[in-house]
């Protein structure tokens, strides 16, 4: 995390245990649908990059703690300034699940 970022990091393994046991917060996967169906964290939402604005309709409450998570190729840091946009403050960055399956298997 950069020196004047003003959004949090934490590993994926993090987001999922956090969102596991802690009540107004949730695990938001920015891939596109089709990867999705192929792979994704179970109590993961899908809001796709290019459907932000579905936001809305999985988590109306902008309240919500949202742990954002992606690949390598649709970074957390980019769908952090769309959700910004639609309303939402409370938003972290989950990295990507690649790093996730990497420590999954060691």
């Amino acid at each position: 995390m950069g020196i004047f970022s003003r959004t949090k990091e934490i590993t994926l393994n993090q987001a999922i245990n956090i969102t596991r046991t802690t009540e107004g917060t949730a695990l938001v996967d920015i891939r596109d649908k089709e990867t999705f169906k192929k792979d994704h964290v179970p109590q993961a939402i899908n809001v796709p990059m290019n459907n932000v604005s579905t936001i809305h309709n999985r988590i109306p409450d902008p309240e919500t703690t949202i742990y954002i998570y992606g690949d390598y190729n649709t970074r957390p840091s980019k769908a952090v300034k769309l959700f910004r946009k639609e309303g939402y403050k409370n938003l972290v960055r989950a990295g990507c699940i690649e790093d996730h399956h990497v420590r999954e298997y060691k």
